[in-house]
């Protein structure tokens, strides 16, 4: 497991074995899929709202999502498992809300991959070999330390806000304009990162295209 979204984390640089806050290698894993999951939710929320449709079902479950993953709130692996299920049927009522949005529209649905592709496994052993597919530690290698950090910090800001959005609607408060920001949010952390700027031969570097 690897896991530094809290400031009390091993050493201060990460927590390897077992969280200091109790938190196990397996919820560890299954927290990374939830949060890979929501993506995918998000990607055809946010395409939706772009073209007038939403769903209040799918914006408050995007964020009790993610405020599951927030340490020292849900450390129960069965109660991840039946997020993670809940997360494809979200999806799925996204993904059908985002096709009747472009069909009202006149416009073709893209094909959108990555999370919002993605199928859950049918057992705990099987979703926790997903999950460690999309940890931290994987996307560091691929990306490096400091897009990954980015995305990371990015993604902690939003499970802070979804702590306090959960509560506000507890409440009956609710506000379209920050549901379509986590949608947003997430939905830019599931695109594919600009590559690395390309070095010349003087040692000057091309800038870097910014993300479609």
């Amino acid at each position: 497991m690897f896991c530094y979204q809290c400031e009390q984390t091993a050493k201060g640089t990460g927590c390897t074995v077992a969280g200091v806050c109790g938190k196990d290698a397996t919820t560890a894993t299954l927290q990374d899929l939830l949060v890979h999951a929501t993506k995918g939710v998000s990607m055809y929320a946010h395409r939706a709202r772009q073209l007038g449709a939403s769903d209040r079902d799918v914006d408050v479950f995007v964020v009790e999502a993610l405020f599951a993953t927030v340490t020292n709130v849900d450390f129960d692996p069965e109660r991840l498992v039946k997020h993670l299920s809940e997360a494809a049927a979200m999806r799925d009522k996204a993904k059908m809300l985002y096709e009747d949005a472009c069909a009202k529209a006149g416009k073709t649905p893209e094909t959108l991959g990555g999370p919002a592709a993605w199928v859950p496994a049918t057992d705990l052993d099987g979703l926790v070999a997903q999950g460690a597919e999309v940890t931290i530690l994987n996307r560091r290698a691929a990306l490096g330390d400091t897009v990954a950090g980015l995305q990371e910090l990015v993604t902690y800001g939003l499970k802070g806000a979804a702590a306090y959005v959960d509560h506000a609607h507890i409440l009956g408060k609710d506000s379209d304009d920050v549901y379509a920001l986590f949608h947003e949010g997430l939905d830019f952390l599931s695109r594919t990162p600009p590559t690395p700027p390309l070095q010349r031969g003087d040692g000057s570097t091309t800038p870097t295209p910014p993300l479609q």
